[in-house]
């Protein structure tokens, strides 16, 4: 199959967010190509997901197909922070559905898979390497610049949607992309075989134990690095995701002279109280263990004539409260809406372009603002992030709250609402005594 010469849209990169818009636009009418720069199933870190990602996954029609591959359902969020250890359900805050824990090569295979049966074109191994917009009058369009095995072309679009990920094609062309100097860390993570796990109710689990006793998402602080880094344990179905998340200018102190980065991570996550038990008789697979840093940035602007940035292409943020995905698949719900209102019947893309920016600026404040150890709101971006939170349901406040509390981000939280905490109900916010080692 040939990239054709022109399309309604052209979407860029095919993680969630790529996927899902891709589907939505499609399922509408609209000629839709992917452009994927690798080729599914492909490698991706990030593995556990809040239940939130249910209503988009039903939006788009792919639900059925995402229980059919049998995913790890997870019982919540186990956090031990400076040596206190709570944690929560979803179904205590009104999820009748679960939060899960995927491999990621397969979760956004699916869902790569789904947006071509809904119609989408999709092309793999092809590299975007940038976009000329064009305005005449109302009409905006776009040429869009690849490079596959058969060398250069190009496609011309009404629109782009830009959801290449950190690669952030299109925000780096038109020089919006920015660094996020309240986040300058350094991710180092890898996979491990038979590591044990934690239970909501605080007790380990060898690794087989996992379809009959829920595992939990672990986060736990690293004392070297006061309220800033933390280190994850997510259980897959055959492995363990674990990581661990350091401000830069620790990272001197805390690496010996001539390690690497695999010795380091893993003589450091064996130091860390109650990781360094899971992982006590596990094994490290071999050339699993990968490095970032930088990798949390935000956009000036997230649309303009022509494109809309969605996904990680729109802004990262630290990623300690798991709500990537949930972010990226919101953009590409809300994206979707805006190209379909912007072609149907001529209507203001300007409006469209508008609305969504500011939808999605205060929900990627929100979650900027709960992933920094302080923060403090101002400025008209505070302001849509406090609107947005107050467009939330209450039991999901409630969560936001309490998971705020899990670390020492709660004042964030109350900033953010300009409020009083809310009144929890019993075992919303579970103290845990001791994580039986």
């Amino acid at each position: 199959m040939t990239i054709p010469a022109s399309s309604d849209v052209v979407v860029i990169g095919s993680g969630p967010a790529g996927s899902i818009t891709a589907a939505l636009l499609a399922q509408k009418g609209y000629d839709t190509v992917i452009l994927e720069k690798e080729r599914h199933p492909r490698y991706k870190v990030g593995e556990s997901l809040i239940p939130d990602f249910w209503k988009y996954t039903d939006l788009a029609g792919v639900t059925d197909k995402i229980l059919e591959e049998g995913f790890i359902a997870k019982a919540g969020g186990m956090v031990r922070w400076k040596g206190e250890a709570r944690a929560h359900t979803f179904s205590d805050f009104g999820y009748n559905r679960p939060a899960m824990h995927v491999e990621r090569d397969k979760f956004d295979k699916i869902l790569f898979d789904h947006a071509v049966s809904e119609g989408a074109q999709a092309f793999q191994e092809v590299t975007v390497t940038g976009a000329d917009f064009h305005q005449e009058g109302d009409r905006e369009s776009a040429t869009v610049h690849y490079t596959n095995g058969d060398g250069p072309g190009t496609i011309d679009c009404r629109y782009v949607l830009d959801a290449s990920g950190q690669a952030a094609v299109i925000g780096r062309q038109e020089g919006i992309r920015e660094m996020d100097d309240g986040f300058r860390y350094l991710g180092v993570w890898g996979y491990y075989e038979d590591s044990k796990y934690v239970s909501v109710e605080g007790k380990i689990h060898p690794f087989e134990d996992w379809p009959t006793v829920p595992p939990t998402t672990f986060v736990t602080s690293l004392e070297e690095a006061g309220d800033s880094g933390w280190a994850w344990h997510i259980v897959l179905r055959e492995m363990t995701s674990v990581g661990i998340v350091i401000p830069i200018e620790l990272v001197k102190s805390v690496r010996n002279e001539g390690e690497s980065w695999e010795d380091f991570f893993r003589r450091r996550v064996l130091e860390v109280p109650v990781l360094g038990e899971l992982l006590r008789d596990a094994t490290c697979i071999e050339g699993s263990v990968q490095s970032i840093r930088d990798y949390s940035y935000r956009s000036s602007q997230l649309a303009g004539p022509g494109y809309f940035l969605i996904g990680d292409a729109a802004g990262f943020v630290d990623p300690i409260f798991s709500v990537g995905v949930v972010l990226g698949m919101y953009s590409a719900g809300a994206a979707a809406w805006a190209v379909d209102y912007a072609l149907s019947s001529n209507k203001s893309a300007e409006r469209a372009r508008a609305l969504y920016s500011r939808q999605l600026q205060g929900r990627l404040e929100v979650a900027r603002s709960l992933a920094l150890p302080r923060y403090r709101s101002e400025g008209e971006v505070s302001d849509l992030a406090k609107t947005a939170i107050q467009l939330e349901r209450p039991a999901v406040r409630e969560l936001m709250y309490v998971v705020s509390s899990l670390t020492t981000r709660s004042d964030n939280w109350l900033e953010m609402v300009g409020g009083e905490a809310p009144e929890l109900e019993e075992g919303q916010l579970r103290t845990i005594e001791q994580i039986d080692v």
